[in-house]
């Protein structure tokens, strides 16, 4: 059982799912063709929708307990994005673009996380499949004063060869309020170059030996 939340403007919708595993939100750009709620379910990439859900329309009440459960939720569970920027780079599509770990990009998730194998996880997964490795096989985690917060890192998300916008990655790291940005050598950072309507915080981190 889940429940789907749908706001739509001129640019984009904005979806949250309230599911057992926890909630999540997306923004979807609007195309020449309305998305039916089936399609944006279908985003949701953990999850399993055998039919068209029901649309419940004209419920102040039942809107008035989501933005409850929203404002619970939204303090206990955290997704933050992170990627790498190489010098020179000025676009999120050349950031999401970078593939392979550094020593010194695996020492800072190191000093943030814990690197978890996705496959059959069962706490707060932020969206990443747990059950077929379709959003890469690792991540990494952390837990702070008990509220849980799930890294989305773009090096370990699937990279699709001869793509310049990675979409799949997109999908998550466009869609993460805080982002956190890891270059090796300092450089000036305009974090105007991100194509998103949900983030909102950009941490930019700079790596010396």
């Amino acid at each position: 059982m889940f429940i789907l939340s749908i706001v739509k403007s001129d640019e984009y919708y904005r979806a949250i799912l309230w599911a057992k595993h926890g909630l999540q939100r997306i923004y979807l750009p609007v195309g020449h063709k309305t998305r039916s709620p089936h399609s944006i379910c279908q985003e949701f990439g953990d999850l399993e929708v055998l039919r068209a859900p029901r649309e419940i329309k004209d419920a102040p009440g039942i809107q008035v307990e989501l933005l409850y459960i929203e404002e619970q939720e939204g303090a206990i569970n955290f997704k933050f994005g992170v990627l790498t920027r190489k010098e020179g780079q000025m676009t999120d599509n050349e950031m999401l673009c970078n593939d392979g770990m550094t020593p010194a990009f695996e020492n800072f998730l190191g000093l943030i996380g814990e690197k978890t194998a996705l496959l059959g996880f069962e706490d707060y997964r932020g969206g990443l499949d747990v059950k077929g490795d379709t959003t890469g096989t690792h991540t990494y985690r952390t837990q702070v004063e008990g509220k849980q917060i799930m890294f989305h890192v773009a090096n370990m998300l699937p990279f699709t060869k001869d793509n310049p916008q990675q979409v799949e990655r997109k999908r998550h790291i466009g869609n993460d309020i805080v982002n956190i940005v890891f270059q090796e050598e300092y450089d000036e950072f305009d974090p105007c170059c991100f194509k998103s309507h949900m983030s909102h915080i950009y941490a930019l981190v700079s790596y010396r030996a």
